[in-house]
C-alpha cells in the first residue's frame, strides 16, 4: 500500500503537573524516521481488522472542524490545535486519562484521503546511564514503538460530507465505570462492531444453534465454517447469510431456523467481512474434549468422508478418525 504523508503535528497533552505543549510547527514529514514512524502506525490502523466502524453526531466539534478544514475555511495546524484543545480539556476533567502525544496527520493512498488522530500513550523503557567508568540501567518513557498498534486511533474519510471514521480504542474506568471516552466523549460518535467482532458473534451464535439443534455435531459446526470460507472466497470477502445457510443445509427449514437464529442475535444477513477476517475465524475446526484432548483441523475436511470420519454415539461421545494422512513432519 502506498500512503502518501501530506501533513503532521505532535501535540502534548498533560494532565500530571506539568502543562500541555501544543506545537507551532508542523512535523518535517520529508525526514525518512518521520515518514517510517507515521506510516507504520497509519497502515496498521488501515489494515486492522478489529477496527470499528462509526458516523459523527450531527453537533460533534470535530465533524465541524474537519468539514471547515474540507471547505478551506480552517488551516491544518489551526484544525489539529482545536482537536487537541479538546482532548487537553477531556484529560484535565477525568485525570483517570494517562497523559500522551497527539499526533494529527493527513494521508493519503489508493482508497483515498484520509485525516488520522492517533493518541500515543508513554511506556517505560530501560536503558543505560554512563557515570565515568560506572554504567548503570535506568528507566524512561517513549513513544509506541514502531512495531506495537496505538490503543486509541481514528482514521477519517475526507471523501464527500459524511466523513466516516474507522477507529480502535479501549475502556478507562473514570469514577469506577468503564468509559470509552476517546469514541463518546472525545469524537462524539457512534460505533458499530467491527469486522472481528461480528465474526466472533456468528461464531457464538452459531455453535449456540448447532449445540441446540444437532447435539452439538462437529460435521454440522464444520460444514457451516467450510460454508463461510466458501462465501467468502468467492464473494471477494463479502458474507451473505442466506447464502451461507443454503451451503451449510440442504432442508429449507433447517436454513430458516439458521437464519432466523443470526436474526434474533442482531447479526445483519449481508457482511463485508473479509476474507482474511472469515478464514481466522472460520477455516479451523476444534474439537475439545471432557479429558482435555484437542484436535485441530480445517473445517473443509468434515465434508470429505475419505479423508475425515466423525462418529457420534449414542452416549454422546465423539469418534474421530482421520484417513489418508501423509505426515510431512
Amino acid at each position: 500500500m502506498v500512503l502518501k504523508i501530506k501533513n503532521a503535528i505532535l501535540h502534548i497533552l498533560r494532565n500530571d503537573g506539568p502543562p500541555s505543549v501544543f506545537s507551532e510547527a508542523e512535523l518535517d514529514v520529508d525526514s525518512e524516521m518521520c515518514e517510517a514512524f507515521i506510516s507504520k502506525h497509519v497502515k496498521k490502523l488501515i489494515n486492522n481488522p478489529a477496527v470499528r466502524t462509526a458516523n459523527f453526531a450531527s453537533d460533534a466539534d470535530m465533524y465541524k472542524w474537519i468539514c471547515a478544514y474540507q471547505d478551506g475555511e480552517k488551516f491544518f495546524k489551526e484544525t489539529s490545535l482545536s482537536i487537541a484543545e479538546k482532548l487537553d480539556t477531556i484529560m484535565k476533567k477525568y485525570t483517570a486519562i494517562p497523559p500522551c502525544d497527539m499526533l494529527v496527520t493527513r494521508v493519503g493512498h489508493n482508497s483515498g484521503e484520509y485525516f488520522a488522530v492517533l493518541l500515543l500513550n508513554y511506556q517505560e523503557v530501560y536503558a543505560h546511564k554512563s557515570q565515568g567508568s560506572e554504567n548503570q540501567l535506568k528507566t524512561c518513557v517513549a513513544l509506541p514503538f514502531a512495531t506495537g498498534k496505538v490503543a486509541f486511533a481514528a482514521l477519517i474519510g475526507l471523501e464527500g460530507s459524511a466523513l466516516p471514521i474507522s477507529l480502535t480504542e479501549k475502556p478507562v474506568t473514570i469514577d469506577g465505570n468503564s468509559v470509552l471516552y476517546f469514541s463518546e466523549l472525545f469524537l462524539n460518535c457512534e460505533t458499530s462492531p467491527s469486522k472481528k467482532e461480528q465474526a466472533v458473534l456468528i461464531s457464538e451464535v452459531t455453535t449456540e444453534f448447532v449445540d441446540e439443534f444437532f447435539k452439538n455435531d462437529p460435521k454440522v459446526s464444520a460444514k457451516i465454517k467450510t460454508a463461510m470460507v466458501e462465501e467468502a472466497e468467492s464473494e471477494d470477502g463479502f458474507i451473505s447469510m442466506d447464502n451461507v445457510a443454503g451451503r451449510a443445509f440442504e432442508d429449507t427449514e433447517t436454513k430458516a431456523q439458521y437464519i432466523s437464529t443470526l436474526r434474533d442475535a442482531g447479526i445483519q444477513e449481508d457482511l463485508p467481512l473479509g476474507e482474511r477476517v472469515v478464514k481466522q475465524q472460520f477455516a479451523t475446526h476444534k474439537i475439545k474434549a471432557e479429558n482435555g484432548v484437542e484436535i485441530r483441523f480445517p473445517a473443509e475436511l468434515a465434508a470429505i468422508e475419505e479423508d475425515l470420519e466423525i462418529t457420534t454415539h449414542p452416549d454422546g461421545t465423539v469418534s474421530v478418525l482421520f484417513k489418508n494422512l501423509r505426515i510431512v513432519q
